[in-house]
Parts: structure tokens; C-alpha cells; sequence
């Protein structure tokens, strides 16, 4: 009994879609409950649309944030993306020394006409 090759490849390619769509939903799931996990009173999280907060209450659906400015603003529990805090600039203790290369040029280098 002879086997169509491009049977064979369509039952493969079948196979190889349901494969992944089932290990996609699994991954989506995961990531779902650690977002899930994520929502408590005083962890720092990040909203889908980028603003960083503190959560101060969960009632429901609904997860009051603490901006770090103290704003307490209320969202909908879907919104949060995850644990995140804000990405403040470091600042430094020291400042860096202030070398624009312009002494080198007008004093001369050696070698140079």
C-alpha cells in the first residue's frame, strides 16, 4: 500500500498546529495565574498600560494602586500585567569627571603638526 507524500505531510503539518496551540494555551495559563499570584496588598505591580503602583486593596475585581506620588488610583484586576517596581534613574553618589576632549586639542598632541 503506497502512501501519499503530500498526505503525509498535511497529517504532520495538522499535528504539528494542534501541538502548538495546546502548548500556547498552556503557557497563556501560567503566565494568568503568576499575574493572578501577583495581586496582593503591598506588592509593587505594572498595569498593561505602564503605570508602576502599590497595591493598597483588593475587593473583588477591583485593586486600588498607589502611584509614588501617593495617588491612590482603582483598576480592574485584569489590568495588571505583573510584579514591577518603577524604573527610577539611579542616581549616583558621585558626579564623573568633566572630560570633553577639548584640552587635549588645544594644547597640541605630540606627533601632531
Amino acid at each position: 500500500m503506497d502512501v501519499d507524500p503530500f498526505l503525509l505531510m498535511l497529517i504532520f503539518m495538522l499535528l504539528l498546529f494542534l501541538a502548538m496551540n495546546w502548548f500556547g494555551k498552556k503557557k497563556n495559563a501560567e503566565l494568568q495565574n503568576q499575574r493572578l499570584a501577583a495581586v496582593q496588598v503591598g506588592n509593587h505591580v505594572r498595569t498593561h498600560s505602564g503605570f508602576y503602583g502599590r497595591i493598597v486593596d483588593v475587593d473583588g475585581d477591583a485593586v486600588t494602586l498607589e502611584s509614588p506620588s501617593g495617588v491612590e488610583t482603582i483598576w480592574h484586576k485584569n489590568s495588571i500585567a505583573g510584579l514591577g517596581d518603577p524604573p527610577f534613574a539611579v542616581q549616583a553618589d558621585e558626579e564623573p569627571a568633566e572630560n570633553t576632549g577639548d584640552e587635549a586639542g588645544s594644547q597640541g598632541q605630540p606627533g601632531r603638526a
